[in-house]
């Protein structure tokens, strides 16, 4: 139990290295996570968000009217025009406009005029990550980026700004925002989805980035909203010029809407499911055919969808693999309207589960018993069951290390159990194969029906002696005594262990000592023990003719209680039996010598014995440690019906 309590506690230590040094632990929980949202499936929810498709039946239909991709700009104009005479409450574009038309300025001008118009829209940026990239931009066009700082009108106010340290927020070096013309009147931010998780898969939503250029400049503090931060400020009618991110509550204020972000500043998504958003193609939006009612009151986004081909924007989702990059965004915005996001315990309480995690496996792995021992096993359904429920209610449970730890010590435990338990079952065995048949050693193995230590049974006793040894002993030479013993020893000894399933104590020189009733009972002891002990005396008469010798042999048998088990020292141990009936047994088969009987029974055996067997009744005789005489009697042989 030390071990495991010790390896426990190792584990525990490794768990908390691991989450600063080891993120493939962190792989395999994200995927655990993946398997949740598809067991749980797609949600029934009404969206707040519509996406119109820059798809592949929108560039093929404009390119037949001789305008390919790029696009020229009258036709978002229209588009942002009938979204909003649909009665869409704010557009927010998944795309850029950093250059002027290539067709035709003029273009340029009246989406700018639609954009003053309607004034609930939101134009996306890209980023420039490095400032080596940005150094080798033209200067023209570096003076007119320099030029553009209008995003600076949205910049976050900051709130415990001391806090900023425990902060790693994502950084970038300069902002490219739509042309001067578009950005001077709408408001602009990055639609970038941020660093993926070490799998690959999108789960997160940067809430800001630190812009290093305006740090550098002295323009601002750099700590700029995402796109989908501003459309939903639009979409709560709050003051865009009035946003905060909060450091040390790590929550960003628009209004009265409070979005939570960790230590990088990131939103944890909530996936709803597949489909969940309807989508209209960008052309029907254009030409009006499209179902306007479904725009009532929504915000609405544009973007490439899957079907774009050569406008890639595709990320991995625990739903699908080739997700457009416009659905995280819906995703997202969805989240921070309904207050849903993805909570996951903090480390301290991770501890805390893995702790009670690994005390239920121990507290089953005390037991000897490996029946018990498999109920550890169940830690693994418990955590993931209440992981899943606590999913459902869009908490995350870390279960993935959990888990490993508890089949960790559940394994090491019975593993450790059963070679404990072979190495018990192998010593058994070699106890028992000298004494009893291999299928009753086998059996008894198996049922685990041995008590070390003794136990107290009703028993026969058969006493087997050969009569005159020690004169047989002058006669031949040592080596070949030992040779007619052992073969006499291995003739009795077949008789009674495989024949009649008895038990051989011990033998003591010429001696054999055995048992019936023990170490398992059959019901018919004293039938088998009787018949034994004929058996014993034929096959001695066949002994004496194939070695042609004269030898004789005594039998004692009584029936009485004795204490039967492994007795001995820790270092010697033999399967015997000890108490009065063994005693009286040897003195009994020692009266053979004096008495004209070859086999004497007790008078516990012949009154239970006396129906199917012959007895010849000899008289009492006083025994040494009896303080009465024993009544005896000859057995003659089996009564023939």
């Amino acid at each position: 139990m030390k071990i495991l309590f010790f390896l426990s506690l190792l584990l525990v230590i490794f768990y908390i290295i691991s989450l600063f040094f080891f993120p493939f632990i962190e792989f395999f929980e994200l995927k655990i996570m993946d398997l949740f949202y598809r067991l749980r499936g797609t949600m029934n929810i009404n969206p707040n968000v519509v996406v119109v498709g820059i798809d592949e039946y929108s560039l093929t239909s404009l390119e037949a009217q001789n305008d390919v991709w790029p696009w020229s700009r009258h036709h978002y104009g229209k588009v942002v025009k009938n979204l909003f005479d649909a009665g869409a409450k704010v557009i927010l574009f998944d795309i850029s406009f950093t250059e002027e038309d290539e067709i035709n300025p003029k273009y340029d001008n009246y989406l700018a005029s639609i954009l003053s118009v309607y004034k609930k829209i939101v134009l996306g940026s890209y980023l420039i990550n490095e400032k080596e990239t940005y150094e080798k931009y033209n200067q023209k066009i570096k003076e007119k980026l320099e030029k553009n700082t209008t995003y600076f009108n949205y910049i976050y106010k900051m709130k415990n700004f001391k806090n900023l340290n425990y902060i790693t927020p994502i950084e970038i070096y300069k902002v490219r925002p739509p042309i001067l013309k578009f950005s001077s009147l709408v408001p602009s931010a990055t639609y970038e989805i941020g660093e993926i998780d070490i799998d690959g898969v999108v789960r997160n939503i940067p809430l800001f980035f630190k812009e290093k250029w305006a740090e550098e400049k002295g323009l601002s503090s750099g700590f700029l909203p995402h796109m989908d931060i501003l459309a939903i400020s639009l979409y709560l009618n709050a003051n865009l010029k009035n946003l905060i991110v909060d450091f040390k509550e790590r929550y960003v204020y628009t209004g009265s809407k409070k979005i939570p972000f960790d230590s990088n500043g990131l939103f944890r998504l909530f996936y709803y499911g597949k489909n969940v958003f309807p989508e209209v193609s960008f052309y029907d939006i254009e030409i009006g055919n499209f179902d306007k009612s479904l725009f009532k009151d929504k915000i609405v986004i544009i973007g490439y969808t899957a079907t774009a081909k050569g406008l890639y924007d595709l990320r991995i989702t625990p739903f699908s693999n080739n997700t457009p990059g416009v659905y995280i965004h819906a995703t997202a915005i969805e989240n921070m309207i309904n207050g849903d996001t993805l909570k996951r315990i903090p480390v301290w309480l991770k501890l805390i589960v893995l702790s009670l995690l690994l005390t239920f496996v121990l507290i089953f792995s005390k037991s000897k018993n490996i029946k018990i021992n498999l109920i550890s096993f169940l830690s693994v359904p418990l955590i993931l069951i209440m992981s899943y429920t606590f999913f459902l209610n869009k908490i995350y449970v870390d279960n993935f290390y959990s888990i490993l730890s508890s089949l960790i010590i559940s394994t090491t435990n019975i593993s450790k159990n059963l070679i404990k338990e072979n190495r018990e079952k192998k010593k058994i065995k070699e106890y028992l194969y000298r004494y009893v048949p291999d299928n009753v050693a086998e059996l008894l193995v198996k049922k685990g029906k041995i008590e070390l230590g003794g136990e107290e049974k009703n028993i026969v006793v058969i006493f087997s002696d050969i009569k005159g040894f020690t004169s047989l002993s002058e006669k031949v030479s040592p080596g070949e005594l030992v040779k007619i013993l052992n073969d006499y020893l291995t003739r009795m000894s077949n008789v009674i262990r495989n024949k009649y399933n008895g038990t051989i104590d011990k033998f003591v020189g010429d001696a054999i000592m055995a048992i019936f009733g023990a170490p398992i009972e059959y019901g018919n002891e004293i039938e088998r023990a009787l018949k034994c002990a004929l058996d014993m005396r034929m096959e001695l008469e066949k002994f004496n003719k194939e070695k042609q010798l004269n030898l004789d042999s005594g039998i004692g048998i009584h029936f009485g209680p004795a204490i039967v088990g492994n007795i001995g020292a820790p270092f010697r141990m033999d399967y015997t039996s000890i108490g009065d009936t063994i005693n009286t047994c040897s003195r009994i088969e020692h009266l053979t010598r004096e008495i004209n009987a070859n086999i004497i029974v007790s008078e516990n055996v012949y009154k239970l014995s006396e129906k199917k067997f012959e007895y010849e009744y000899l008289g009492e005789y006083k025994v040494k440690g009896k303080s009465r005489p024993l009544k005896l009697y000859k057995l003659k042989g089996e009564k023939h019906v």
